[in-house]
């Protein structure tokens, strides 16, 4: 299956109007279309629903054949399309003089992309090796393969879908570059070629059922995520045998650590396979029979964390009170452990050092700016390890400190600054490894354990809250059976009194059973269930492949709870009102300081300037009330009027940022709310917007936590959003209680 290079600026403008309003992953990334965005905008949403009930996850492939938006009505073939592109049509119509505007500038980037795509994928060096390892048939098929600057991520890549075929394809040349990009353009050329037409004898799915038959729900889930692990296992060697630099996608975006088992299971045998030193089916009979020793769940579940820490916690307390059979089997596991840390939190770095892309770095070192400015030159996780690599890694993970803690702060990089320092110390040799291991499972983020993007943290804190209070009973019940074993026999042994005080030598204790042939207890990509460091308390035989008391049962998904940063100093108030004094008149306020009150302190403490902020313009603590003297930079006669940036963009803020408080029972189906302005989930900072009609639409999105007091202030809000110019607020004053 080859590929074709299309453009088309119809999709470039619906892919960056879905990112802008459900595809951004947080409020770091820039963003084009002023939020709230307007009623008409917001029928993309529903567009994008009632498409995807006819041609599924990806987009009807006449959406790039557009020329305009206007265009769309009249390419529908098919009557189940029509409502939707209806919406469509509306909403990109409303949308694109503002982001017709944003994408210009990012057509060098696209032009570069596509030298690069045309330099690395020649048909001839990956058409033959990717149709074998997939077991497909070379076809003389050719899709469209669109490169767009935008794109909703994750995946930043999609398919066009036209009458229940592939026809084409997008990949986003912003976040993917270079030999990334083209691992990411093969992994989708290679879903595709697995998708499409009959299916020969020996492809990949037939294989894997062959081998790993049954219908329950691990079982199924196991194959489908083997084929993704292959399907991207395979990019990636392609095109590293292109560049041997290129640091494959399946490592560096995640899948690797998400599956970490399974992904352990596929790299001892497939790399070899498509290195040539063994043929297809031995590699393919070779993972079958690894993945048969043990249940389907042992491999799709997510690991558990709080397991692995439970087994550290409890073999260095083994260790200490003189047990040498925990001690050996401590210092055997360490460096492993070790490894498995430092590499999981290396790519966590990277990826939380492209959180800063929005922050002003004007006011640091040029060498801290340049350091940000590169990070976030395509996807931060696979450029962080150039950085790294190009830099060093003592002087790279110093300036992600700095990067954290200097304008990463706005974005909560203050709690991610004591990571990276620990991990600089650590390469530097100035941390033990039982120190480095004990800090990895202790510090924590904004939402908690640091392993919470990939790995299941839902019982960590239980765990450090029992290694604190030296509750050991709680550390069994979360540890592998292995070291519960080895905490028995240590039991047994000193039952008639604690040897380090009585001088007594403990007895041997119990031999623990091996793992099956094959299988390494180093660490948790080679260990076998029950073992120290598994990453899972169950007992051994759970995950017996005949007799898994969970085997029909449906496959559980990963809840990751997520502990939001409230301010612990809050300021409570019975009853708060406030007047907006502005250059066309007053506007009195009523505020809801009992349904949200960290965000009504928070606006009382820019106000008053009892709050410390951040001026946007000279990056210093700043004086007085923060909204004094700034304007209404966004009105929108009969939708909204909106205040509270001193920069007087729509891109400033105080520094920080808070925590939604959205309210179920408060809407915007009345006029006049007063509600926070964000950039996204938990993104509040000091901007603030009115309301002018019902916006129902906006339901579920902001935090309401006001309303104009009366119809005088209201006549002033509906003037100030009538006005051709910025209107000045002059001061804002509040009456507390």
């Amino acid at each position: 299956m080859k590929f074709r290079q299309k453009h088309s600026g119809t999709l470039d403008l619906a892919l960056a109007l879905q990112r802008e309003l459900i595809g951004r992953t947080g409020s770091w990334e820039p963003n084009f279309l002023p939020r709230p965005v307007s009623s008409e905008t917001d029928l993309f949403r529903d567009g994008l629903r009632s498409w995807a009930r006819a041609v599924g996850s990806g987009l009807p492939a006449f959406l790039a054949a557009a020329r305009r938006p206007e265009d769309l009505a009249t390419l529908v073939d098919d009557d189940r399309l029509r409502p939707g592109t209806t919406l469509v049509t509306t909403a990109l119509t409303a949308a694109a003089p503002t982001l017709a505007e944003a994408l210009p500038a990012f057509e060098d980037i696209r032009k570069q992309a596509a030298a690069e795509i045309n330099d690395l994928l020649v048909p001839e060096r990956y058409l033959t090796p990717l149709c074998a390892a997939l077991g497909t048939a070379e076809t003389e098929r050719t899709l469209d393969l669109h490169l767009v600057p935008l794109a909703p991520a994750p995946p930043a890549t999609g398919f066009l879908i036209d009458a229940g075929k592939i026809t084409g394809l997008y990949v986003d040349c912003r976040r993917f570059r270079g030999s990334t990009l083209a691992d990411a353009v093969l992994t989708m050329l290679g879903w595709a070629q697995l998708k499409s037409g009959a299916i020969p004898e020996n492809h990949l799915s037939t294989e894997l059922v062959r081998r790993l038959p049954g219908s329950a729900p691990y079982q199924r889930r196991l194959r489908v995520v083997l084929t993704k692990i292959l399907v991207e296992m395979t990019a990636g060697h392609l095109v590293r045998s292109l560049d041997a630099t290129h640091r494959p996608c399946v490592d560096v975006l995640g899948t690797k650590w998400r599956y970490a088992r399974l992904y352990a299971v596929a790299e001892r045998h497939w790399p070899r396979h498509l290195d040539g030193d063994i043929d297809r089916d031995e590699a393919l009979n070779m993972m079958a029979a690894d993945l048969s020793a043990h249940s389907p769940r042992w491999f799709v579940d997510s690991v558990d964390p709080s397991s692995i820490a439970a087994d550290f916690y409890l073999l260095e307390w083994l260790t200490a009170a003189g047990d040498r059979t925990a001690g050996a089997r401590l210092f055997r596991w360490l460096p492993h452990l070790c490894a498995e840390l430092a590499g999981h939190l290396d790519n966590v770095i990277g990826n939380e050092l492209g959180h800063y892309e929005r922050a002003r770095t004007q006011h640091y070192p040029q060498e801290l700016a340049d350091f940000i400015t590169e990070i976030n030159q395509g996807d931060s996780r696979v450029t962080w390890q150039r950085l790294r690599r190009d830099r060093g890694h003592g002087p790279a993970l110093r300036l992600a400190t700095d990067a954290f803690a200097g304008p990463g702060v706005e974005f909560g990089g203050e709690a991610w600054a004591p990571v990276a320092a620990m991990m600089r110390r650590y390469v530097q040799h100035e941390l033990p490894d039982r120190v480095f291991v004990d800090q990895c499972f202790t510090l924590e983020h904004n939402n908690g354990s640091l392993f919470d993007k990939y790995h299941d943290t839902t019982t960590m804190r239980a765990v450090l809250d029992a290694q604190a209070a030296t509750d050991v009973d709680t550390l069994l019940a979360h540890a592998s059976a292995e070291v519960r074993e080895l905490c028995h026999a240590h039991r047994l042994a000193s039952a008639e009194g604690h040897p380090a005080w009585l001088g007594s030598t403990p007895t041997a204790p119990a031999r623990i059973p091996a793992g099956p042939p094959g299988w390494s207890a180093a660490g948790l990509h080679t260990s076998a269930p029950g073992t120290v460091g598994c990453g899972d308390p169950s007992d051994r035989n759970a995950f017996d492949p005949l007799s898994d008391p969970m085997r029909d049962s449906p496959v559980r998904v990963r809840q990751t709870p997520a502990r939001r940063p409230f301010s612990s100093s809050l300021r409570t108030y019975r009853s708060l009102a406030a007047v907006l004094h502005t250059e066309l008149g007053d506007v009195h306020l009523a505020l809801h300081p009992g349904e949200t009150p960290y965000t009504a302190d928070n606006f009382v403490g820019l106000a008053t300037g009892s709050r410390t902020w951040t001026d946007p313009l000279t990056g210093t603590n700043g004086q007085g009330g923060f909204y004094d003297g700034t304007v209404f930079h966004r009105r929108v006669p009969g939708f909204v009027a909106q205040g509270g940036d001193r920069l007087g963009t729509g891109h400033g803020s105080a520094g920080y940022r808070i925590p939604d408080e959205i309210r179920p029972d408060r809407g915007f189906e009345q006029p006049f709310r007063l509600a926070m302005a964000n950039l996204g989930r938990d993104s509040t900072g000091s901007q603030f917007f009115i309301t002018l009609a019902p916006a129902p639409h906006l339901n579920g999105q902001y935090t309401i936590f006001g309303e104009v007091a009366d119809d005088r202030s209201k006549g002033v809000v509906e003037a100030i959003a009538s006005s051709s110019t910025a209107v000045r607020l002059e001061r804002v004053t509040i009456t507390a209680t």
